[in-house]
Parts: structure tokens; C-alpha cells; sequence
């Protein structure tokens, strides 16, 4: 058996009543079902920081693109020409 320690957290009244109330429907004290709610939370793997930011601009972007207008069709073939009024200069190598 593990040993316990005693703590205080502070929670909003609105937390409080709701864990409280899940807590009696599921027959467990309060503080047993932040015991439980912490394992679960601690168990999952954690994403940096940049990883977070990283998945955060990737759903901002493909939202996003579910909403922006089709280009031409031809686009990827001839973004130079597109971009730049031609196609790209070669260099002499």
C-alpha cells in the first residue's frame, strides 16, 4: 500500500460540485476520484510544447483550407509562371 499525503488544492465552486457529485455516483470519495483522475492523466504521454504548437497550426491550417477557395487547377504545374509572369530562369551551370 502506498503511503498518502495530504494536500490542499484550490478549485472553482463550479469544479467542485461537479467532482463531488461524480464522486457519489460512482460510490468514491472525492479524494479518490482526484487520485484516479490524476494516474490517468499523468499515464499519458506528454507533448512538448512545440509539438503542441506544432499540432495546434496544423488544425488552424487544415480547417482552414476546408473553407478557402480552389486555385486553378493547373497551378502546381506552372506556379512560376503564376507567381512570376513565367517560367523559371534556368542558370548556366
Amino acid at each position: 500500500m502506498s503511503i498518502m499525503n495530504r494536500t490542499t488544492i484550490v478549485l472553482t465552486d463550479d469544479l467542485k460540485v461537479e467532482a463531488s457529485r461524480r464522486a457519489r455516483a460512482r460510490g468514491v470519495s472525492f479524494g479518490a476520484l482526484v487520485r484516479e483522475a490524476l494516474d490517468k492523466l499523468l499515464k499519458e504521454p506528454s507533448e512538448s510544447v512545440a509539438q503542441q504548437s506544432r499540432r495546434k497550426a496544423v488544425e488552424v491550417m487544415l480547417r482552414f483550407s476546408d473553407d478557402a477557395p480552389a486555385g486553378p487547377p493547373h497551378l502546381s504545374e506552372r506556379l512560376d509562371d503564376d507567381l512570376y509572369g513565367g517560367p523559371p530562369a534556368r542558370s548556366r551551370s
